[in-house]
C-alpha cells in the first residue's frame, strides 16, 4: 500500500485500558463499507430477535418462510450462521455500478435464487457436517428476518443495533453520491452497491465499530451492554464448527473463534470493490482492534492490514 490522496485508513486499537487511534486522509467518523463484517452485524440483529422469542436457532426456516421456501428441510439459521448448512459460494459478492436499485423482499429473493450476478444459495452437501463459506445463506438469513418482521434488514439494523449505541455513522442503505448525509470513503465515487445486505452491504465508521466493540465486551465481562445479554452472547460466541478443536480457528453464530492463551477471540474481516476491514476482539482481555482501509484496485494484498497499521503507527 502507497501512500496517495484516494487511500483512506482509519484504525483503532484498545489493550491494557489504552486506546490509540490513528487515520490517514481521513477521520475516525468517516464511513467504509465493511464487507463480510456485515455477517457479524447481521447476527447480532437474530440474537436481538431471539431474546425477544420471535425466533430459535434450530427450528426448520420454512416455517418461517411464506414468500420463498427453501428447497431442503430442517435447514435452520444456526446452520446458515455458521456456514454449515452444506451451502457453498466461495465467490462472494461483486456488487454492483451506482445504477437505481430498490431494497424489496423480491430482489432478495432474486439474489437467492441467482437471478442476479451471483450464484444462487444451493445446497450440495450434507447440512451441519462441514464448515462451508456461503455469502448466500447470509442473504437467506435475511429473508427470514425480513419476512418475520415485516420490515427491511436496515431498518432493523438501526432499530435494534444503531440507534441504541447511537452509532451515527452506521447504515445499511444504499448511498448513493450526493444523495446522502454521510462522510465515506469513495475515492470519487469508486464504489459498487451491495444489495446483499446481510452477507456484505452495510456502511459503518471507525468510531462506531469502536462504540459497538465496547459494548459487546461490557456484556461479555459484566453483562452490561445495551444490545444483548451476557447470556446470548456467550452463546452465539461459541464455536458451532463440528470438527473443530483449539489448535484451528472455528466460527460461531456469526464470527470467527478462536483461542489463543486460553482467551477467548470472535473477529471477522471483509472486502468489496474498494474496502478492506478487519476487527477482532478479546473480550477477557479487554481488547479489541478494527481496521478500515479504502483503495482503489480490487486486487487484494494479503500484506493490507499490516501496511496499514504501519501507516497508522498502530
Amino acid at each position: 500500500m502507497y501512500k496517495n490522496n484516494y487511500h483512506k485508513i482509519s484504525g483503532i486499537s484498545f489493550k491494557k485500558g489504552k486506546l490509540q487511534t490513528g487515520n490517514y486522509n481521513a477521520t475516525l467518523n468517516t464511513m467504509y463499507q465493511i464487507g463480510s463484517c456485515s455477517k457479524f452485524i447481521t447476527s447480532l440483529v437474530v440474537a436481538k430477535l431471539y431474546e425477544l422469542g420471535k425466533l430459535d436457532y434450530d427450528t426448520d426456516i420454512n416455517k418461517y418462510l411464506k414468500k420463498w421456501k427453501c428447497p431442503k428441510k430442517n435447514i435452520t439459521l444456526r446452520l446458515l450462521l455458521s456456514h454449515t448448512s452444506g451451502s457453498s459460494d466461495h465467490n462472494g459478492y461483486s456488487g454492483y455500478s451506482l445504477q437505481k436499485i430498490k431494497l424489496s423482499l423480491e430482489l432478495n429473493t432474486a439474489i437467492i435464487l441467482g437471478k442476479l450476478s451471483s450464484k444462487p444459495f444451493n445446497i450440495t452437501f450434507e447440512p451441519g457436517k462441514k464448515f462451508m463459506y456461503s455469502g448466500a445463506g447470509y442473504q437467506v438469513v435475511q429473508q427470514v428476518l425480513e419476512e418475520i418482521t415485516g420490515k427491511r434488514l436496515f431498518q432493523l439494523l438501526d432499530k435494534y443495533i444503531f440507534s441504541p449505541l447511537k452509532m451515527k455513522n452506521s447504515t445499511a442503505k444504499l448511498l448513493y453520491p450526493n444523495k446522502h448525509k454521510y462522510n465515506i470513503s469513495n475515492m470519487n465515487n469508486y464504489y459498487h452497491l451491495y444489495p446483499e445486505t446481510a452477507a456484505a452491504g452495510i456502511w459503518m465508521s471507525c468510531n462506531d465499530f469502536k462504540i459497538l466493540a465496547i459494548d459487546l465486551i461490557n456484556t461479555y465481562n459484566k453483562n452490561s451492554g445495551k444490545i444483548l445479554s451476557q447470556k446470548t452472547l456467550k452463546m452465539i460466541t461459541k464455536g458451532e464448527h463440528p470438527e473443530w478443536n483449539k489448535s484451528f480457528q472455528n466460527y460461531g453464530l456469526g464470527m470467527s473463534i478462536n483461542i489463543m492463551n486460553e482467551n477467548k477471540i470472535f473477529s471477522h474481516s471483509g472486502s468489496t470493490y474498494g474496502y478492506r476491514t478487519y476487527f477482532h476482539c478479546i473480550p477477557e482481555k479487554n481488547e479489541f482492534e478494527i481496521l478500515m482501509v479504502n483503495y482503489k484496485t480490487n486486487k487484494i494484498i494479503n500484506n493490507r492490514m499490516k501496511n496499514a497499521r504501519k501507516i497508522l503507527k498502530l
